[in-house]
């Protein structure tokens, strides 16, 4: 079989380059650390690197909106917390006028009180977690609860934007979790809007400062608004421990997310990280081959007549 000379030539030169080219893409792997810098490297591992990268990304999504969830439940939790108090405080003060005669100052000071710590409760359920209002509902631009206080009397209304929607956070594949209380949820319990009572309390302690019904006014808050309070301040421990189980849920979902993005990295490190020492030790073999390439193709490549005719 006849092989010309010319053929010897483009097989050398073919050779040559391919050999250019796996020195090309050895000196790009160590240089980018990456085995795969394009698809037509290796389409299997390509796509499996890019499939990884999103399950990454969407698993960190789910860890970021656990600690937003959570944050906000721990603030609503403090929140809630301190309602507790304020009507810790309320309840004593209830308590203090029915244990004994005072003057009219001394119950006009009672009033004040009363009315400062309505208001207090009024300002608690407006509080905010990173500038949107936790007891809104899905209306977290305004304020739930609308604040007055006139001739006496301290009042509460709720805002008739504020709402008992939930607002849920997407915590892993599948599922999701409602983190907020609204105001109108905290404060209704069996259909009885406990906000009503709390409004009946300021107006009835000014009655009794007034000497209007004096003792039909005692009555009644030492009675049904005391109890109404009674009623508030378990409803409120309720959702603080319903909190608690959301929290707990959450932080144990956002463990099992993380160690899955730990996990799923290592292998997204094994599959496109370079092994530079191996990679290294080819890149000089690949060298070496194109060199000895290019002397054996300068032997192959003969003397033409244009040489003798320079």
């Amino acid at each position: 079989m006849r092989i010309a000379n010319s053929s010897m030539i483009r097989n050398n030169m073919y050779d040559n380059q391919e050999n250019l080219q796996r020195t090309d893409k050895l000196n790009r792997q160590i240089s980018t650390g990456k085995v795969i810098n394009k698809v037509s490297d290796d389409p299997y591992k390509a796509i499996k690197i890019m499939n990884l990268k999103n399950e990454i990304k969407y698993t960190e999504k789910y860890s970021y909106n656990i600690d937003e969830a959570v944050g906000w439940m721990n603030n609503t939790d403090s929140s809630l917390e301190e309602v507790g108090t304020v009507l810790g405080d309320i309840k004593d003060e209830i308590i203090k006028l029915g244990n004994g005669t005072y003057s009219a100052e001394e119950m006009k000071s009672i009033r004040a009180e009363m009315n400062e710590k309505i208001k207090e409760l009024g300002e608690t359920l407006n509080s905010s977690h990173g500038g949107n209002h936790m007891f809104g509902g899905s209306d977290v631009e305004d304020l739930p609860i609308i604040i007055e206080e006139k001739d006496g009397v301290a009042k509460l209304t709720l805002n008739s934007k504020s709402n008992s929607q939930d607002l849920k956070a997407i915590i892993s594949e599948g599922i999701d979790i409602d983190y907020n209380v609204s105001a109108k949820e905290l404060l209704n319990k069996d259909g009885k809007n406990l906000l009503e009572s709390i409004n009946k309390l300021s107006t009835a302690m000014n009655d009794i400062v007034n000497g209007k019904d004096v003792e039909t006014n005692k009555a009644q808050v030492l009675g049904t608004i005391k109890d109404d309070i009674d009623t508030l301040f378990n409803h409120s421990v309720d959702i603080r421990t319903s909190f608690g189980v959301k929290v707990n849920t959450a932080e144990k979902i956002k463990e099992l997310n993380d160690e899955n993005i730990m996990n799923m990295k290592d292998v997204l490190s094994l599959t496109q990280d370079t092994d530079k020492v191996s990679a290294y030790i080819e890149l000089k073999s690949a060298e070496l081959i194109y060199q000895m390439s290019v002397q054996v193709g300068s032997r192959l490549i003969q003397p033409s007549i244009m040489d003798y005719l320079k």
